[in-house]
Order: C-alpha cells, then sequence, then structure tokens
C-alpha cells in the first residue's frame, strides 16, 4: 500500500509525495529567524527537487520520519 504525504505547492494546489519514492531528504533546521527551515525531497524517479520553507518543512519531515 502506497503511502503519501501532502504538500503545498507554491503555485497552488497540493501535491501528493509517494514516501515510497523518495531517494533522499534533507533537513536543515533554523536557528535563526532569518533564516528558514529548510526541507529538500530528492524523488527516485524525479529530476527536480521539491523544496519545502518553514512550518512547511517541519510538518512534512515529521511526516516523512513517523509516516504512521
Amino acid at each position: 500500500m502506497a503511502r503519501f504525504i501532502y504538500v503545498r505547492h507554491p503555485e497552488g494546489g497540493d501535491l501528493a509525495v509517494n514516501i515510497d519514492h523518495i531517494a533522499s531528504a534533507h533537513y536543515k533546521p533554523s536557528d535563526s529567524p532569518d533564516i528558514k527551515t529548510r526541507l529538500t525531497i530528492d524523488l527516485d524517479n524525479s529530476e527536480t527537487d521539491i523544496i519545502l520553507l518553514a512550518d512547511e518543512a517541519e510538518r512534512a519531515w515529521a511526516m516523512i520520519k513517523d509516516p504512521a
């Protein structure tokens, strides 16, 4: 059974990301109010990375770590 996380697309709407197709994810938390938390998701079947910032990055990272 495929597991998906849904993230907000910058141009509107939601993007469904299949957790089983994530090749890698790089999470960089923010230590400063001037710099946003960043999550970059590399999908195994795509040349395009998904980049999330701030609250959306934190929410998606929590779902990737514990997809239950």
